[in-house]
């Protein structure tokens, strides 16, 4: 049943990736994952995976990649390293930094570049022709993966995938779709999740948890994002493994209270200082200010902002800030830049999903190339990079340059 319903190619995928695993020593499994719900909601199902043949994974939880966390991680060697949420854009720097020394499979759902490897492959359905944006999360991904693997399903995981595609606002159509939309039918099946319409659009009620899931996954994010160097990302994976206590509860209030007030002080700023404005974009860059939040926030931020009066409907949101070289779990890496977030307005998103404007999935990875820096994770009306510490007036320029290019065809 499960295969039917399967893309041949992304089917014929899943069934190499099993074989790959299974016929291959290692001596333990990492798993390095995303720090929003969808990338704790994949981690937590992969945890039971593997758990369930009892081998317990040690888990990473990273913003973004960058070759430096990969030299950290990769050290031990003979290890199985799975990377979900993150990795898509950058499988030949993955392979070419482990060398051959592990055995690593990239389970992502962004736009991708190929990658071949004798202990290496990416299992992403954007190879297959699927969109990511839309149809698959990466938790969806792990979802199925852990079902071919294994050979049957471990129960929760079903419920984990929905929240990880609500997360990712893969129900903001209306409901989710495609691949997501089978997994949810199957949570339904099997009374993990009731379908309920609420305020002209579905809402899905996730029966272990007690709790609806975007209510659910904004609790993982905030954990994962705002907390991220408190490793309040533990707290996340715990709370998706084994649900949401009042401990979760009063720490997502104080998490969200220190969000609230350094985003208002930062708006308060913009609206009095202006954005610098390009021909295409607005930005600014934070710093430090948001510290001790995670890189993630700028994201969150620019999202949040995007649609307000003061903002140019017309032009995209950029916002910069600095990334922290101390990170927790994983230590200290020899890397200075920061991250920068791309929000579309709501004018030009439809722009973009109407084709009349350049896609932020194919303008920023250019211009992150053309300055040396690292894109990964880039979707349409959402997308981010990292880039070294004082380039990123010249990130801005590349990225008109492309985008003017790009207009022009």
């Amino acid at each position: 049943m499960l295969e039917e319903f399967l893309e041949d190619r992304f089917s014929r995928t899943l069934e190499t990736a099993k074989k790959i695993v299974s016929s291959n020593k290692y001596d333990n499994v990492k798993i390095v994952h995303h720090n929003d719900a969808d990338g704790l909601c994949a981690a937590a199902i992969l945890y039971k995976t593997f758990s369930h043949i009892n081998i317990e994974p040690k888990m990473f939880c990273i913003e973004r990649f960058h070759p430096a966390v990969t030299k950290k991680v990769h050290a031990e060697g003979n290890s199985l390293i799975i990377y979900t949420d993150l990795g898509a854009m950058v499988g030949d720097i993955i392979k070419e930094t482990d060398n051959e020394r592990n055995l690593v499979l990239i389970l992502d759902h962004h736009p991708a570049r190929e990658v071949q490897g004798k202990k290496i492959m990416a299992i992403n359905p954007e190879l297959a022709g699927i969109s990511g944006d839309m149809f698959i999360s990466a938790s969806t991904i792990c979802y199925l993966f852990s079902r071919y693997y294994l050979d049957t399903e471990i129960e929760g995981t079903a419920s984990l995938s929905v929240i990880g595609s609500v997360g990712d606002y893969h129900d903001r159509s209306g409901g989710v779709l495609g691949y997501d939309r089978y997994i949810l039918e199957l949570a339904a099946r099997n009374n993990e999740a009731k379908i309920k319409i609420m305020g002209g659009k579905e809402k899905y009620f996730m029966t272990k948890f007690n709790e609806y899931a975007d209510v659910i996954a904004d609790c993982l994010t905030t954990l994962g994002s705002v907390g991220y160097y408190n490793g309040d990302f533990k707290l996340g994976l715990d709370t998706a493994l084994n649900g949401v206590t009042d401990k979760v509860i009063n720490r997502v209030e104080e998490l969200k209270k220190l969000r609230r007030k350094k985003f208002e002080k930062t708006i308060k700023k913009l609206k009095d200082n202006g954005l610098r404005k390009e021909r295409y974009v607005q930005w600014f860059h934070v710093g430090r200010s948001f510290m001790p939040m995670g890189v993630k926030v700028i994201g969150l931020f620019c999202h949040t902002i995007k649609d307000m009066s003061f903002i140019d409907e017309d032009k995209f949101v950029a916002g910069f800030q600095e990334f922290v070289p101390e990170l927790p779990g994983i230590g200290r890496i020899d890397w200075e830049g920061a991250k920068v977030s791309f929000r579309a307005p709501a004018p030009l998103e439809r722009k973009v999903l109407s084709g009349k404007v350049p896609g932020l999935d194919v303008t920023l990875p250019i211009a992150t190339d053309r300055v040396g820096g690292i894109a990964d994770a880039s979707h349409r009306i959402a997308a981010a990079s990292l880039v070294k510490k004082n380039t990123e007036e010249k990130l801005i320029q590349e990225w008109e340059a492309v985008t003017d290019e790009l207009s022009q065809n």
